[in-house]
């Protein structure tokens, strides 16, 4: 049946946040995932909407000590960090100092010096350096996983020549963190601010994300979970992470976060079918564009927008980032129509699990309670059912389109088609707005008459006889 994805009610709201039942399922896919990567602690949320409704704690954050991590508990987020960067970026787009299709040259003219063993180095956009289709090389010369240290700001943009394209632009996708160090250096060139400080005063700072930090003060350092290398061959001790800071390229994966910000960060992210969000930090339609697929699989399996992934799943479409660094791997999926997700943070790395389990967690809560109708974003209230009741039935329009005008489950609607029908506007809500001043109209929700007045002319029994859409003139015929 038609879902009215626009209305809620506190009573929907309520029975859709109920994850008791999952709770067994969720634990017992979390204990296989811990086995399976020897994860110490495992932290899990689940966000509907604006709220984190679940919080799952497993393990601890300390070996040899019973201390099971919480929502405040802190960790390294890693490349998450990425999809920050990435709202920066836009963000300077919407304020005009520059455009995603810009090659890098224009903002860092050094850049000239750079390899094009593949490729050219015009070809190196921003949109590229943002999606991973840019052909650079996944990290610059200096990078040391091993030791590990990374090189410092000035080390990167003074060893350019270093750096080498080594596939042509767009022939397939290729992660960077090169490529992403670079931007937060543009952002720097742009608005004369560190990239930190840029970070915390237009994106986390505005969000309220306190505990998203690139360092952490002495109160945050308390919060933080000990991290974990896998042991060396041979041996079976987990061993403590070494930490370096990212340096040069923090903008690729320096912060830390809990399951408390990064809930609030996935809650922003379902606001891009809204107004813009009270932050103010991207307006609705730029945030509906950073999720918009850019560069999409042959078979249709998952694609790349700007900043974010996307895995299908049968009809479940799920955006995801993941993260990982010494002692800390690190995933957020969601569905932005179902208004859902997941945030997973593990006290270990490498730990390939946390990727598939935040799906698996995502897709179970979306199929057992169904996609969270998004916040009304205007003034339209829900139709009673006695006053549908004058509008219901079935309605055929020239040169031969049917659709049933209902209220069922989700309200006053245009319904889906019958076998055999052609349809054009249904399924779709139908909604009063207030700013209508003829009641027999309603306002249509989804669907390809979305936006538009559905206008229903009434008989001498006070019964709707027509209604016209989008040019249609749809006459009751049963």
């Amino acid at each position: 049946g038609f879902v009215l994805f626009n209305l809620r009610s506190e009573a929907l709201l309520a029975s859709g946040n109920d994850l008791s039942a999952l709770e067994s399922k969720i634990a017992e896919l979390a204990s296989t995932s811990m086995t399976q990567d020897c994860v110490p602690g495992l932290s899990i949320g689940v966000v509907r909407g604006d709220s984190l409704v679940s919080y799952h704690s497993f393990g601890t954050q300390t070996v040899g000590e019973d201390k099971p991590p919480t929502a405040q508990t802190i960790s390294r987020i890693a490349s998450i960090t990425k999809t920050f960067t990435g709202t920066a970026i836009l963000q300077l787009r919407d304020l005009g100092q520059l455009e995603l299709d810009d090659p890098l040259l224009v903002h860092m003219p050094d850049f000239t010096i750079a390899n094009a063993l593949r490729g050219t180095l015009e070809g190196v956009t921003l949109r590229r350096l943002m999606t991973h289709y840019s052909g650079l090389r996944t990290e610059h010369p200096l990078t040391d996983w091993d030791a590990p240290s990374f090189p410092t700001g000035e080390e990167l943009l003074d060893n350019l020549s270093d750096i080498d394209i080594v596939i042509p632009q767009d022939s397939q996708w290729k992660y960077s963190n090169l490529a992403v160090g670079l931007l937060g250096h543009v952002i720097e060139a742009i608005t004369g601010l560190p990239y930190e400080q840029y970070i915390y005063e237009e994106i986390t700072g505005p969000l309220g994300l306190g505990n998203t930090r690139f360092d952490l003060d002495s109160d945050q350092t308390e919060l933080k979970t000990n991290g974990y290398s896998h042991p060396l061959p041979g041996d079976s001790d987990l061993r403590d992470a070494p930490y370096a800071s990212l340096q040069g390229i923090s903008a690729a994966g320096q912060l830390h976060s809990n399951v408390e910000d990064l809930a609030k960060w996935m809650s922003f992210q379902f606001t891009s079918g809204r107004q813009t969000h009270p932050s103010k930090v991207l307006s609705a339609s730029t945030l509906a564009e950073m999720h918009r697929v850019v560069y999409l699989s042959n078979d249709w399996s998952n694609g790349q927008a700007i900043s974010w992934r996307m895995n299908r799943r049968d009809d479940l479409v799920l955006h995801n980032h993941g993260g990982g660094i010494q002692g800390y791997a690190s995933n957020m999926v969601f569905s932005v129509s179902a208004q859902t997700g997941v945030v997973i943070l593990a006290n270990i790395w490498p730990a390939p699990t946390p990727y598939t389990l935040a799906e698996d967690i995502a897709e179970l809560v979306i199929r057992e309670l169904g996609p969270l109708p998004e916040l009304n974003e205007t003034s339209f209230t829900e139709v009673s059912e006695s006053h549908a009741a004058t509008y219901t039935g079935r309605y055929w329009a020239e040169p031969g389109a049917y659709v049933d005008v209902v209220y069922g489950e989700s309200g006053f609607a245009l319904g889906g088609p019958r076998d055999g029908d052609y349809t054009l506007h249904g399924p779709a809500g139908l909604a009063s707005d207030p700013a209508v001043s003829d009641t027999n109209s309603f306002r249509t929700v989804g669907g390809r008459g979305a936006g538009e007045l559905a206008e229903f002319s009434l008989d001498s029994n006070g019964r709707a006889e027509s209604f016209r859409l989008g040019g249609f003139l749809y006459k009751q015929v049963d």
